[in-house]
């Protein structure tokens, strides 16, 4: 889980990799002109994988500024200061927040949301009592980077090498590279609104 507690230019390959496992497609010749780096990196990276990396929002195709959206929410970059030669530019939410996220480490947070959100092997438990988010995060560590603070302090991210959870007063939403790590949990007296085990 290095490449998440340290965020660098390289995280979003290597965690895509660690996550998915290698790539199922040869590298394809995409020609993407005044596509940010970070953005032109995503769609490459998801070019080589047959299981779409996102899934629970949409990654929109290269061309415009807005990237991402989901069903009430919608991410672009700042198109003026890419034009004006900013390489990484920042990101921002519904038109008129801006994240204070450069792209690069907006697209890691997008595919580990994506991760989380949309998985293969998962557990969920909306309005959980606090001895029930105890519970869970004892058997995690919180990822260390700041940027897993985003956007609420209050709900924050956890992982291993095969687990991932976004914790809060809120939610339980945790997501397993297979379905065996998910009997981390078992046990629990958590009455799971999901569990993709009993699917």
């Amino acid at each position: 889980m290095y490449e998440l507690d340290v965020v660098a230019p390289d995280s979003l390959g290597r965690f895509v990799y660690r996550w998915y496992g290698p790539p199922d497609r040869p590298p394809a010749d995409l020609d993407l002109p005044r596509v940010p780096g970070p953005l032109a990196e995503w769609h490459r990276l998801a070019s080589r994988y047959t299981y779409p990396l996102s899934r629970d929002h949409e990654m929109l195709p290269p061309g415009g500024a807005r990237f991402w959206q989901g069903a009430t929410d919608w991410y672009s970059y700042d198109a003026e200061a890419h034009d004006n030669g900013t390489p990484d530019p920042e990101v921002i939410e519904n038109d008129e927040l801006r994240t204070g996220l450069p792209l690069s480490r907006f697209l890691v947070y997008a595919a580990v949301y994506e991760a989380v959100y949309a998985p293969v092997h998962g557990l969920v438990h909306m309005d959980p009592e606090p001895t029930a988010v105890r519970a869970v995060k004892v058997r995690l560590r919180e990822l260390d980077d700041g940027l897993w603070r985003w956007p609420d302090p209050s709900v924050r991210w956890f992982g291993d090498d095969d687990l991932l959870a976004h914790l809060g007063p809120d939610r339980i939403v945790i997501a397993a590279r297979h379905r065996d790590a998910l009997g981390r949990f078992d046990g629990l007296a958590i009455p799971w609104d999901w569990d993709s085990r009993l699917l």
